[in-house]
């Protein structure tokens, strides 16, 4: 691993060298945010719903922590030079979309109904838990890589405010 001299600045993510691995850490970035968007637009849908009032106040600020992310990864990706694509996310929002409906068929029994919830949020949680990973691993095999994720992606990812309300109830 290179040192970094004082004084020195990491290159840009656009000097990057378009090579597989800069494109694979793209597609999976494109992976996270394609699970963000889903969350905040799905979570949107049930907010006011009145089969989920008692869950209405961890939905609200679950949608503001989400959309503060997705924020921050429009950043990550300005930074790159890029814009975000779902083109290769279709099995993803197949399986989120599975989730989602089950939540909305469950939504007249408040503990399926919540427990269908933290399926679908523990799924996307693996989701980009895998694709962080992947990150990780092309960034021990590529420094530039490796530094840029440190300094702008491992902030994006740390609060679960839905999941622990809900995960609150039942222990």
């Amino acid at each position: 691993m290179k040192k970094k001299i004082p004084g020195t600045v990491h290159p840009h993510p656009t000097q990057w060298a378009p090579d597989k691995l800069t494109i694979f850490f793209t597609e999976h970035l494109n992976r996270i945010y394609c699970t963000r968007a889903h969350l905040a637009e799905r979570m949107l849908e049930v907010v006011d719903n009145d089969n989920f009032k008692d869950l209405q106040q961890a939905i609200k600020d679950t949608i503001n922590e989400t959309e503060e992310q997705i924020a921050r990864m429009d950043g990550v990706y300005a930074l790159l030079e890029k814009r975000y694509s779902f083109e290769n996310c279709t099995s993803v929002v197949a399986m989120l979309e599975d989730d989602f409906t089950a939540i909305q068929q469950q939504s007249n029994d408040e503990q399926l109904r919540d427990m269908s919830i933290i399926l679908y949020l523990q799924d996307i949680e693996q989701i980009e838990k895998n694709s962080i990973q992947l990150l990780q691993l092309v960034a021990n095999s590529h420094h530039q890589i490796g530094t840029f994720l440190h300094e702008h992606l491992n902030r994006i990812f740390n609060k679960r405010t839905l999941y622990n309300f809900i995960r609150a109830k039942y222990i």
